[in-house]
């Protein structure tokens, strides 16, 4: 299977493409050998075939042929807001869920997340975030690079929700309707769904309230066991991937 690169868009209008140094360097990682077949996406959207034709210390040309067809992207658009986790939890979970299909994660500050961080570091985090994601991305061989934004305040978080049709919130104490129940629901998948997701310690009962107040949002239980921070994101999407998306 050819090997997977994001080059800015506007390189492939035209060919040959000549790569960046990260590229090269990630080129010469794979032991990639004059005239190896590999993949070019621009991150949003499209993708070529291409052909090393030269490499050198630090520039590699490739020579495009022709384009992919057939999209990587599912056809389920999935927003994940996220309550950060401490430590490198979320890395994993932006790690996993861009693997998985989402299409856009907003990290959210809630009232029971433990990190404190100034706007400057929030940015820095971001920029780790993203460069999981555009790592995750070539790995599991996507065309678009999911959106990972700078860490919003619930509040803020609030007001994207707003537009949403349809929001999923796992939550412990909602005793009854099961994820696959809400799901079965629909007769075919909204055009965008999202889910929330809270900390260490869950949303609190003032945030779900206010959750409560959007049209869009349904809460689901995920089962008996408790699951942790870092791993109900990835539960429900991988559910929502099996039954609406292309895993299935």
């Amino acid at each position: 299977m050819s090997s997977w690169f994001f080059v800015a868009p506007e390189s492939l209008d035209s060919s040959p493409v000549y790569l960046d140094r990260e590229n090269v360097r990630h080129v010469k990682a794979l032991r990639l050998k004059q005239g190896d077949a590999l993949v070019l996406s621009d991150g949003l959207g499209r993708a070529f075939y291409g052909r090393l034709e030269q490499l050198q210390e630090d520039k590699a040309r490739v020579e495009l042929l022709g384009e992919v067809k057939s999209s990587p992207e599912p056809n389920l658009e999935v927003r994940l807001f996220l309550g950060i986790t401490k430590s490198d939890k979320i890395d994993t979970v932006v790690r996993q869920c861009v693997e998985l299909g989402c299409s856009q994660i907003v990290p959210v500050i809630n009232e029971r997340t433990v990190v404190n961080a100034s706007a400057a570091k929030w940015e820095k985090k971001a920029r780790r975030w993203r460069n999981i994601a555009l790592a995750a991305a070539s790995q599991s061989r996507r065309s678009r690079i999911p959106a990972i934004a700078v860490p919003h305040r619930f509040q803020e978080a609030l007001l994207l929700l707003e537009k949403e049709e349809l929001t999923i919130v796992p939550w412990e104490e909602e005793k009854e309707r099961t994820l696959g129940a809400l799901l079965k629901q629909y007769s075919s998948p909204p055009q965008a769904t999202s889910i929330v997701t809270g900390p260490e310690g869950g949303i609190s009962r003032e945030e779900m309230a206010r959750l409560q107040e959007l049209s869009s949002i349904s809460t689901v239980t995920l089962g008996p066991r408790i699951l942790r921070a870092e791993t109900a994101p990835v539960a429900v999407l991988s559910v929502l991937m099996g039954f609406w998306g292309d895993m299935a």
